[in-house]
């Protein structure tokens, strides 16, 4: 019996009208995918570069693309190792479409964005929640503690099943998680815990995932280390050509780094791919994959009973052969020497004044109570006024899931403490689902800067 029958499925939380076999529920899958509009926004989010204008640098949406055509060569490398009962077509189309939403999650001016909204939450929180709760109750301190963490990858859970409504199957909502813990729960010395995986909001969705695939509740879902070794691989060359495209980094200087740095795998790529020729990223890149299809497919087979159950515990690029060496002396160059240049910091900087401007000029709906919040509409006072403006300006997608939820989602203990975490949510939902230049935007018109 192959194992995969039990983890490719059609099931999805809210069935449809007609039946569907795994495939075509997968199929259907696609379509909504791609269709759906936080798949658009990447287009105008940050890869490394925040705010570039030229077409040929990455943005989120082109970076995506290459992660999902390099998870397809993945999966066509594994299948042929993998038990004869797989739905191949089934299993390429999760981890195309994982690889595809694998950042669809990430805010604003993607990690430093992350950065910057932890900080606001942690250090404006506690007091918007006393003025407009008081005291919390038992519960509050755990639902704190889950508000004041924000990660892409549960961010991408939320936005597809609770704002978006995809209704994805539940295979497709397992390939996305990289992480297991809720971000209401404490770390602990169990299988990928670094980063919260989902939040308090999304708890009774990953409880219906764990109990369809009971391996993920200590674990990954399989198709998911696909999907990470994929993102690895794109992104680990793709940043450097960006950076000297972009004229921060020299090619010059790229090749004395490697030269002299790198190890003699690395030193015999870089001279097959002959820099001094036209094309010489796009030969470097492909030469270097090559090699990390193979050691990816190898480590997954190797390591493919533990990763059906559950319990293997190292990504497929974490191991001591040198393609996985030299890709990660590429990743950490680029930190040390493009993530850190004047010029990227400065174009950062311009991301942290524009969202945290954003999140303090919303700050005075986290301060009201619960019905002055409800009864904004009816409030003619100046400072009524324009606390209803910015309430105006709030999604309505968004808007109908945070009166939803405020009003009936489960496991709260309290009604207030309930209202108040879906406003929170409700207005994180709004900042991070931002491109960086609508936030950009934002922020001019509530400084009052227009033109």
């Amino acid at each position: 019996m192959s194992f995969y029958r039990e983890l490719i499925l059609g099931e999805r939380l809210e069935p449809g009208a007609e039946q569907e076999t795994a495939l075509q529920a997968i199929e259907a899958d696609r379509s909504r995918i791609v269709q759906c509009s936080p798949v658009r926004r990447l287009q105008q989010k940050t890869q490394v570069f925040p705010l570039d204008v030229k077409a040929s640098v990455r943005s989120r949406l082109t970076h995506s693309l290459e992660v999902k055509e390099t998870g397809r060569q993945l999966a066509l490398t594994v299948l042929p190792g993998v038990a004869q009962e797989v739905d191949k077509e089934a299993f390429i189309s999760l981890v195309e479409m994982a690889c595809l939403l694998h950042d669809v999650g990430n805010p604003p001016f993607g990690h430093f964005g992350e950065v910057v909204i932890i900080d606001w939450l942690g250090s404006r929180l506690p007091a918007l929640f006393r003025q407009a709760v008081g005291k919390g109750s038992r519960q509050w301190p755990m639902l704190m503690a889950d508000l004041r963490q924000f990660e892409g990858n549960a961010q991408s859970l939320r936005l597809l099943h609770s704002l978006q409504g995809l209704n994805l199957t539940l295979s497709q909502l397992a390939a996305l998680q990289k992480y297991v813990r809720g971000a209401y729960q404490r770390r602990t010395a169990g299988l990928w815990q670094q980063k919260p995986g989902h939040f308090f909001s999304e708890r009774p969705l990953v409880q219906q995932i764990r109990a369809r695939f009971p391996s993920t509740a200590r674990g990954r879902y399989p198709l998911t280390y696909l999907m990470e070794a994929a993102d690895d691989m794109a992104y680990g060359v793709a940043d450097l050509e960006d950076a000297v495209d972009r004229g921060v980094l020299s090619l010059a200087e790229l090749e004395q780094a490697l030269l002299s740095e790198g190890n003699d795998y690395l030193r015999s790529r870089w001279r097959e791919a002959e820099v001094a020729e036209p094309g010489f990223f796009s030969r470097f890149r492909q030469g270097i994959n090559q090699d990390l299809l193979a050691l990816v497919s190898e480590q997954y087979l190797l390591h493919h009973q533990a990763i059906l159950d559950g319990v293997h515990a190292s990504p497929l690029l974490a191991v001591e052969q040198a393609p996985a060496q030299a890709l990660q002396w590429l990743k950490d160059f680029a930190h040390r020497r493009v993530f850190k240049r004047r010029e990227v910091e400065a174009l950062e900087l311009s991301g942290f004044a524009a969202l945290k401007g954003v999140l303090e000029a919303f700050a005075p709906l986290l301060a009201l109570p619960m019905q002055e919040f409800t009864s904004l509409e009816q409030r003619q006072d100046a400072n009524g006024l324009v606390l209803r403006r910015l309430y105006h300006r709030l999604p309505p997608r968004h808007l109908a899931a945070y009166r939803r939820d405020s009003r009936s989602a489960g496991y709260f203990e309290n009604e207030q403490e309930r209202e108040w975490y879906f406003r929170v949510r409700l207005l994180l939902d709004f900042v991070s689902g931002m491109t960086d230049t609508y936030v950009l935007e934002e922020y001019r018109l509530l400084c009052g800067f227009q033109g």
